[in-house]
Order: C-alpha cells, then structure tokens, then sequence
C-alpha cells in the first residue's frame, strides 16, 4: 500500500576431494598471505586475516603471513612488493618450500602484480623478483583492486574522510587518505597503471606472467540485522560498507562489496566466487563458506561454479533499527495525524532491564527474554491495544509498500515483498536522505500510545 492510501486510511556443502596429495607433497607446497592496503607487521597481519581464517584457507599447508607498508608504499614500489620478496625468500629457503599459492586480499594485488611483471627486479635485499616468482604456482586475488575504486577517488580529491563511514578507513590503511597506495588506487592512475606495463595483466586473461590467476569477489553488501551474513566480520563495517555501496562510491557503474566494483575485481581471472553477499571486509574472513572454496582451490579440488555454489536463503534488506533510528528515543511528527509523538528508541542498558521494550526488539533484535520474529501475543507490536486508530494490525499488505514497518520486522525479521530482490523497504537512506518508517510511539494528542510514521532523516 502506498503511503498516501495508508494515510487516508488512517485518517479514514558441497564434499570435495584432494586430488593425489602425498604428506610429502603438501609439506613442499606453500601459501603466502599478502594483505592489502596499511601499513601491516607480520602479527598485525594476522589479525587482518584472523588465524582461523588463515587455517581455514591454507589447507593443511606451511604458510606465511607477510607483513608489509601497503599504505605509505605504492604497490609499484620496492618498499612494498621488494619486503614482500624479502620475507619470502628465508621461508621458502627454511622450509623447503617448492612452490607455493598466493592468496592476496585488496589491494595486496598490485605488488603481487608488479612482481608478475617484473621479475628481474631486485629487493633491497638483493633477492631478484625471479626468486619468488618461480615458485608460485597460482595466485588467488580476493576482492582485488585490479582497476582502482572511485572510493580513492572520493577521498583524494575532498581532502578528508569526514565522509567516510569511521568502520571502513582500515581499508584505506587507517589513517591518513592520502598515502601512496590509495593515490595509486585514484582510478585514473590505475588506467595509466594497467595500460603502461606497470601492473601486468591484460583485461580477460586468466594468466599474468604465466600463472594462473583465480578471482574471489563479492558484488552487494548485506546489513540485515538479522542475519549472519551481514555479523560475519563485524557488523559496524558491514553498515559502513553498505553506506559506501548505497552513494556509489564502491562503483561508478557496476556492482560492488562496498569498496571495490566489479568492473575493477572482475578485470582478468578465473572468477571462482562471485557472492551476492561478500563484502569487501568478509572476503579476507572466511565467511559465507569462501574460506572453505578457497582452500579447495589452494588443494586443486574441485569446486562448484559461481552459479552452483548454494546457500540457504537469507532476507535481503537492512535492518530496521538502520533505516529508522531505532535505537533514537525522541520527540517526532506522526506523518499520518501531524500530531506530536514520543519515538521509544533503545538503549544498550534498556536490553536486560527486565521488561519487554518494543524498539529493543527492532534494534537488537531481542528484548530481556523475548526474540524475533515471533507472531507471539506478547508482541506490542501485533497488539490491537497499540493501534486504536487503526483498522488493522500489521497486515501483510503493508510489506514492500515505501515504509519500513516496525511491527513487519517484529513478525518476520523484515519487510519486503516475499521472495522479492527489490522493495526493500529497511534500506537505510543515504546521508541527506530520509526515510518513512512505522513504529510504536506515544501520541500526546490522544495521550496514548499508537502505532505511527515519523519520517527519519540520514
């Protein structure tokens, strides 16, 4: 329903096998993390990748965590792909290593490239790119960077990340926005890049410099409170990324994880995961089960083609708490009366304290002892007491109608139009934007509670 009706209404697994590994073999075959954009010591890139993620990935295989100046070092820089050579000639030689995958997140792509390209270049070690480059027998790009990101481009040429989500500066190496390596991922720079020589790899190829070359990418972000796809990683940068996603800044003109498009991920490779719900952040976590085809791939087992690989079902919408402000309490204007009301809202403290607090359940999700979705008579919001100025409570036909509707998301966790990819109407507005949203409040007029629709701005 729309909302001018509404308010004359009102008014009125997959199993994959090793193929012919020896314990031998796997001892002499490696793999080598290399992280993406900030400056990383070899235990901070731990945590960048997380050790379970890394374990997950590495298939039962000696590794290593390089660790290097991916923000103050350009990727064509010896300062960047020249330490990365320097600590993987010592592991190779310690362990006898006879070749090796490399699995890069972000922009941890462009040094690997460089080298690719030029393997008669010399660390500041003295170790020729050669070296390394004739030990790897594949590399797997997650979330590449391999055409830049109009996010370098936002944040380089306004001069300050004020707007940019705080969750999502890491990804940018977590202070300054003007290092090298986000100048280098300005998306004009990255054209001159790709087609003078400095990064090789041609558009399409599924080699560079002889190896083959497979492609982890995701292209939406998912913020659904309510779901682990969007927990998984954290869920402060899930927004974040979202936020990016929704203004564009991810993509000019193609889908995205947030901040990389695509166009840029999808450039050259093999592309062996194209997930509609791995963001930029999740790609380097293991989540949604890339960990897992990641290491299969690692172990040259089979794996199902991007088409085939299955999940169960998740909502596709943000969460209302998002869209709404849910954890807000304040004054508002009731859209449908223009009466003065008091939007509940939900604090932290408020989540235990106890009673059943109605906006508690939107933002978190659960309230004291209750949880949703529930079509339980406990629920206020499918309470005819909240609505004595309505004719109905809650119907189902106000999912997908324009307001993100509290009491729908109480029900069922969202409100979209069932099996719909659209009409997502939780979808947080972006910044100058607004939305029209569905909540219980206090009306002071009629000095009572009711169900309204207050407008929230972004």
């Amino acid at each position: 329903m729309h909302l001018s009706s509404r308010r004359s209404r009102v008014l009125a697994t997959f199993v994959a096998v090793l193929l012919g590994a020896s314990g031998d073999a796997l001892a002499n075959a490696g793999v080598v993390f290399v992280h993406g954009t900030g400056d990383q010591s070899t235990s901070s890139a731990v945590g960048y990748w997380t050790q379970s993620s890394i374990d997950t990935m590495r298939n039962g295989r000696p590794y290593l965590v390089v660790g290097y100046p991916g923000a103050t070092c350009a990727g064509y820089s010896q300062c960047s792909w020249g330490s990365i050579v320097d600590q993987i000639v010592p592991w190779v030689n310690a362990n006898g290593i006879t070749s090796f995958t490399v699995i890069t997140h972000s922009n941890g792509s462009s040094p690997l490239r460089y080298m690719l390209g030029h393997t008669g270049a010399v660390s500041a070690k003295g170790y020729a790119v050669s070296t390394v480059t004739s030990k790897i027998s594949q590399v797997i790009f997650s979330a590449p960077d391999l055409t830049g990101t109009p996010l370098a481009d936002q944040v380089t040429t306004s001069g300050s990340f004020l707007n940019i989500a705080n969750s999502i500066v890491e990804f940018f190496g977590g202070g300054s926005y003007n290092n090298p390596a986000v100048v280098q991922q300005r998306t004009d720079n990255m054209r001159v890049y790709n087609s003078n020589g400095t990064f090789a790899g041609t558009q399409g190829a599924t080699t560079v410099g002889g190896k083959p070359v497979s492609v982890v990418r995701g292209n939406r972000v998912y913020a659904n409170l309510f779901s682990s796809d969007a927990h998984c990683g954290g869920y402060l940068t899930t927004i974040g990324l979202k936020a990016a996603a929704l203004l564009g800044w991810g993509s000019f003109n193609a889908a995205t994880d947030g901040f990389i498009g695509a166009d840029s991920s999808g450039y050259f490779g093999n592309i062996i995961i194209d997930d509609s719900r791995l963001n930029h952040n999740q790609s380097r976590r293991s989540c949604h089960n890339s960990g897992y085809l990641i290491s299969q791939k690692v172990a040259s087992a089979p794996i199902p083609a991007p088409a085939n690989q299955t999940y169960t079902p998740e909502t596709n919408v943000s969460a209302a708490a998002q869209a709404c402000n849910n954890y807000y309490s304040g004054y508002a204007t009731d859209f449908m009366t223009n009466h003065t009301v008091w939007k509940y809202g939900c604090t932290e403290s408020q989540l235990n304290n106890g009673y059943m607090e109605p906006d508690c359940l939107i933002a978190y999700g659960y309230s004291s002892g209750y949880r949703i979705p529930s079509t339980a008579s406990w629920n206020p919001y499918l309470d005819p007491y909240y609505y004595p100025s309505w004719s109905q409570v809650c119907p189902d036909s106000w999912a997908g109608d324009g307001i993100c509707d509290a009491c729908l998301v109480a029900k069922y966790g969202f409100d979209a139009t069932t099996g719909s990819t659209g009409a997502n109407d939780c979808v947080q507005a972006p910044p100058g934007g607004s939305n029209w949203c569905g909540a219980l409040a206090y009306d002071y007029y009629w000095s009572l509670h009711n169900y309204v629709v207050v407008q929230a701005l972004h």
